[in-house]
């Protein structure tokens, strides 16, 4: 038997969208603050703050990247936007293989490179989670 295809609402697309990666990725700073980052004599809590801005920045470039990797691929009708249960799972789950990347580059040679370098290596991983998460999440459109 057929599924129906019921359209998904602007706020069940947009909801999980754009809170659950700022949820992954501020449990991502917490965790890793309580698992051992120090800044030293600044501690803890300047580590946490630290992470927590540059968090922020990050998740917003990359709700950003999913709102137009979303309506680009609706567009051009490969996918429909991911909403309900699998919208949230992805959403919550698409955040950790950047951050997972981010762990294992090199990170001192790559700021020496200068700015594009950096851009590009978090830019790049952050665009294939968001495109592979998307594809995966999204289901196909009627015809």
């Amino acid at each position: 038997m057929a599924e129906r295809y019921v359209r998904p609402t602007v706020a069940g697309w947009l909801t999980p969208t754009l809170i659950a990666p700022w949820i992954t990725v501020y449990g991502a700073v917490t965790a890793g603050v309580m698992l051992g980052l120090d800044w030293g004599k600044a501690g803890k809590i300047a580590a946490w703050t630290a992470g927590m801005i540059a968090g922020s920045v990050w998740s917003f470039v990359f709700c950003a990247m999913l709102v137009a990797i979303d309506l680009a691929l609706l567009a051009v009708k490969v996918r429909t936007l991911p909403a309900g249960k699998r919208g949230w799972a992805m959403a919550f789950l698409s955040p950790l293989p950047p951050l997972g990347v981010y762990l294992f580059l090199p990170w001192k040679t790559i700021s020496l490179s200068g700015p594009w370098t950096v851009a590009a290596a978090v830019l790049i991983p952050m665009f294939f989670a968001a495109i592979l998460s998307r594809i995966f999440s999204g289901k196909k459109p009627p015809r």
